[in-house]
């Protein structure tokens, strides 16, 4: 699965089951493409009749989930839409091909061309001889007597290289801890132009923490955290609902209002196991955010298709519906969404997203 992306139950068979009605007389069906390889793309439509009326919904990537997914918390009910030869990973497979090394495939072409001159040299000699008599006899002596030219010993020497150069690498105590699991690594190795790395995963554990936040006032580390309680805990006291400056610019305010679009703007989810709240999103940077807001009494308290309820610094509770999201993609590089809060009545609109996007978005 894509690593950014959020996967969403039908709001209407969420509805359906969160008022106990019985899931299995369900009249229902998926309308969807045909299958193809591409595993990004799917499009579809789901319709469901109930009490005589006659419900649509679309359906997107974000509704789908792919084989050997594994659910780490709950239960869900799923239709299988494709099977066997028909599942994406099946038409994405491809005969496995051999790896063999540039160096392998440079000593296999010289051993090629030396082979050619060795046969033209027997041909050339026994020409020579007229091609009397049993001459396809002397051929096969002028090429064992010739078999020197392919320098069979050769490989093997490579081969013991290989080997001593991958121990050396073992024992090397600059790198202590790397295993060459393959006699080729030396030779790749030796051939490296370009060295390219991820900024996630196997270098950051996929373990995100704050460390930064900059506003037009002021810059705020972890060793703020105090003076953003603070600030947090007095707007929320004066004011229930956040986006109240309108007419004034107060730290207060722009702190409220940033942390408040931390808690709400993304895409994770709070599942609760007993005493312990754990936070599940597709990306680790979504739940570093919402735990920076989390540290600063800022609660995510619910989320699901329809709702996200939280509680602000003064420990009152905040009600949003959630009336449209816009999920993150490679190719927009932000996320947005628009909420309205139950007790205002306000209508909001978050975004988020990479700075080079989100420069443009700004008006000065």
């Amino acid at each position: 699965m894509k690593a950014n992306m959020i996967r969403k139950a039908i709001r209407f068979t969420q509805n359906q089951i969160s008022a106990g009605k019985d899931f299995s007389q369900l009249n229902a069906k998926i309308i969807a493409n045909a299958p193809i390889e591409n595993i990004y793309l799917f499009e579809g439509r789901f319709e469901a009749v109930d009490n005589g009326v006659s419900y649509r919904e679309p359906l997107n990537l974000e509704n789908t989930l792919w084989g050997s997914t594994v659910l780490a918390a709950g239960t869900i009910y799923a239709m299988v839409i494709y099977t066997g030869a028909e599942m994406r990973v099946v038409m994405n497979s491809r005969e496995p091909r051999s790896k063999v090394g540039k160096l392998d495939n440079e000593v296999n072409f010289l051993s090629k061309i030396l082979f050619c001159v060795m046969v033209s040299l027997s041909l050339l000699l026994v020409s020579l001889g007229g091609f009397a008599g049993r001459w396809y006899i002397h051929l096969f002596r002028f090429i064992i007597l010739l078999s020197a030219i392919i320098p069979i010993s050769l490989r093997v020497n490579l081969d013991f290289a290989k080997l001593f150069y991958s121990s050396q690498i073992n024992g090397d105590k600059m790198i202590e801890g790397t295993i060459a699991r393959n006699r080729n690594i030396p030779e790749d190795l030796g051939r490296i132009q370009f060295l390219l790395t991820d900024k996630t995963g196997t270098i950051t554990q996929n373990h995100m923490i704050f460390k930064k936040l900059s506003l037009e006032h002021g810059l705020y580390t972890p060793e703020n955290l105090n003076e953003m309680k603070r600030m947090l805990k007095k707007n929320s006291d004066r004011y229930p609902t956040p986006l109240n400056d309108i007419h004034k610019k107060e730290k207060e305010f722009a702190m409220r209002d940033i942390i408040t679009a931390l808690i709400l703007c993304h895409n994770v989810t709070p599942v609760h196991e007993g005493n312990t709240k754990t936070f599940q999103a597709s990306s680790p940077d979504e739940i570093a955010l919402v735990q920076i807001a989390e540290s600063l009494n800022m609660k995510l308290l619910q989320r699901d298709q329809n709702e996200i309820r939280i509680e602000n610094a003064a420990g009152i509770g905040e009600d949003y519906d959630i009336l449209a999201n816009f999920p993150f993609s490679s190719e927009t590089k932000r996320m947005g969404i628009i909420l309205k809060n139950r007790q205002s009545g306000q209508i909001l609109f978050y975004l988020k997203g990479a700075d080079t996007i989100m420069k443009e978005k700004v008006i000065f």
